[in-house]
């Protein structure tokens, strides 16, 4: 298991991020994870800024400092996929993004899609150090404050849509990667604690791939 501290230069906010990615069992084109089992491959990690950690059945963020990304991914290898899982943004901060990371390399680059409680969705990509956005907007699709959100994300064929709750809300093209692992990600603002649940998070490969 490997944790890197990484300071990112995103558009809209200064933030900096603890990254996990562990190591894992045999790749395949078909990924589930309930989260009930705390050995499944994800991130188990406390510090003074943030903690992941499985509770009661569910992959949990607490991030404690403002403008903090933190991640997690599960140590698979995909390609045009379809990712899906259920998240509670259960402090109820507003201004705190989570979502959905698709393609992530070793070398820390990766694509992520997410949204915040208040509405706002972005989809973007990290690369050399750079944050750059793709899509990013306010949608009146993205119930505010919801008990929870289903996010889903198309990731393939240099193309990648975001869904909340079983509807389109963005899509963005970009083929700078076209596989790697997935993950999840929170991303806290200024109201801090920020706290997501993560649960039932699915991977299935996209109709047109191959």
């Amino acid at each position: 298991m490997k944790f890197r501290l990484i300071f990112l230069p995103l558009a809209l906010l200064l933030a900096a991020g603890l990254a996990c990615s562990p190591a894992s069992l045999a790749p395949s084109s078909l990924f589930k994870d309930n989260f009930s089992k705390s050995d499944s491959g994800w991130c188990v990690d406390k510090d003074n800024t943030s903690a992941l950690d499985y509770i009661d059945g569910e992959y949990v963020f607490t991030v404690q400092s403002t403008n903090w990304f933190v991640w997690c991914n599960p140590g698979q290898t995909f390609d045009d996929i379809h990712v899906e899982t259920t998240a509670k943004n259960v402090s109820g901060s507003d201004d705190t993004i989570f979502g959905l990371v698709c393609h992530y390399q070793q070398s820390d680059d990766f694509y992520y899609l997410g949204i915040t409680s208040q509405g706002l969705y972005t989809i973007r990509l990290y690369l050399n150090g750079k944050d750059q956005v793709l899509a990013e907007d306010q949608s009146a699709s993205i119930t505010p404050n919801a008990d929870s959100y289903l996010l889903g994300a198309d990731c393939g064929n240099g193309s990648f849509t975001l869904y909340v709750d079983g509807q389109q809300i963005a899509t963005a093209s970009d083929d700078t990667y076209t596989s790697g692992d997935i993950g999840l990600f929170t991303w806290s603002g200024e109201n801090v604690p920020a706290e997501i649940h993560y649960d039932d998070i699915a991977v299935t490969r996209l109709a047109s791939g191959n």
